[in-house]
């Protein structure tokens, strides 16, 4: 404990924080990715689920994690008001290594699902360290700060799949369990050695954490009940495809082989790619226009872009729209968390993000389970189209209630 004390406090270098944490989210979604999308071949291959069964606890073992988040990342964050959210990462960092060193070593899918369920409980490095920044970093730097941070989590994102899919191939999947582990370890460590916190008085230490009551404020908190919901909308529109990219792309190429998953893993990682490219020029752009006006025209594009998909005939052109979109709705993640840096006190920052984290892996469970639902009764493009309509009317709201309003104030 004195360790923490010790190396959390003194002078705030916010260009080290920046680095530091940059390194550990882009790490913390690399390990992530690294694992998740390969569990059904884990459940088949390591845990001898049978094939019929495969799809059953795929879900199952996928959906528990956010489910488990959802509940916890408001609790959390209010920890992080009363310690720093300097100790939630690591809290967070040397849980998640031990949970995906336990993933690595289950030997039933029991085994897994209990450590699927423990991983959501005590997740939380992701948001803690984003909150942090956000904290530490001038306010002209904002917003160029939170998109160079969701570049972190794009790229972790592309890379990992990257990596556990040679991993698998080459040593099976429990070496890339474990690899995530030390990836994540290692985050952490760099945590503890290099990051600063904000200094937290003896009083916010002592304060009792009432979740109902913070819940209760937070509905009164219009900007921040905003955030959440598109933060909550986001989320569904990124996670709806999930279950439904690889038949897709299956249908447009005409064949399902191996080629087929490549491709689905390629148009998977477009998203990525555009995030690394595009989110710190549009936290750039919401930090000299007004987040509200920046977020209002990327969903607004991203929506009408998705409209388009109606129109395909062939993966090319998918793949070219869903760059396209991915250019557009990388804008909105690092403008929404820099508007709740704005509709929030510095001391109730903890609780905020904590909040939004909850909302935003509620729609990670609600995403795929209504992707999968509505797949089952229209196609996939219409789907998408769907999506796109969702994007203009959030797009659509914001210009008249925060934008407009605004502008005539």
């Amino acid at each position: 404990m004195s360790l923490l004390d010790e190396k959390g406090t003194g002078a705030i270098s916010w260009q080290r924080n920046l680095a530091v944490l940059w390194c550990g989210v882009f790490f913390a979604c690399a390990s992530y990715t690294m694992v998740v999308p390969f569990l059904p071949v884990y459940l088949l291959q390591e845990l001898h689920v049978e094939s019929s069964e495969v799809n059953f606890w795929s879900g199952l073992v996928y959906s528990v994690t956010f489910l488990g988040a959802s509940i916890m990342a408001p609790y959390w964050g209010a920890r992080a008001d009363r310690v720093g959210q300097r100790r939630m990462a690591i809290r967070a960092g040397f849980g998640l290594a031990f949970t995906y060193w336990l993933a690595g070593i289950s030997q039933s899918p029991e085994q897994l699902l209990g450590v699927r369920i423990l991983t959501g409980l005590i997740s939380g490095f992701v948001p803690a360290s984003m909150s942090l920044v956000s904290s530490t970093l001038p306010e002209s730097r904002m917003g160029w700060g939170m998109g160079l941070m969701q570049t972190a989590v794009a790229s972790g994102s592309i890379l990992g799949p990257m990596m556990g899919g040679y991993f698998s191939s080459w040593f099976g999947m429990r070496l890339s369990f474990f690899v995530a582990s030390c990836c994540l370890g290692l985050a952490t460590v760099m945590v503890v050695l290099f990051v600063r916190d904000v200094p937290h008085s003896q009083e916010e230490q002592k304060t009792k954490i009432n979740l109902w009551q913070d819940l209760q404020e937070s509905l009164h908190n219009k900007g921040l009940l905003y955030v959440m919901t598109m933060f909550f909308l986001i989320q569904v529109c990124t996670m709806i495809i999930q279950p439904l990219v690889t038949m897709y792309v299956s249908h447009l190429m005409g064949r399902m082989d191996e080629s087929v998953v490549k491709a689905a893993g390629i148009i998977f990682s477009l998203a990525g790619i555009a995030g690394i490219i595009a989110a710190p020029f549009w936290g750039k752009r919401g930090q000299q226009l007004g987040y509200t006006k920046v977020l209002c025209f990327v969903l607004f594009c991203a929506g009408a872009i998705n409209l388009c998909q109606i129109f395909v005939q062939d993966i090319w052109q998918f793949a070219g729209i869903q760059f396209v979109y991915g250019l557009f709705l990388a804008g909105a993640v690092p403008n929404v968390n820099a508007r709740l840096v704005e509709v929030t006190d510095p001391s109730m920052r903890g609780k905020a993000f904590g909040l939004v984290t909850s909302a935003q892996q509620f729609g990670g469970v609600i995403g795929p389970l209504l992707g999968g639902f509505l797949g089952g009764y229209m196609l996939t493009r219409h789907i998408l189209v769907i999506t796109g309509i969702i994007l203009l009317l959030a797009g659509s709201y914001t210009y008249f209630t925060k934008v407009k309003k605004t502008a005539k104030v």
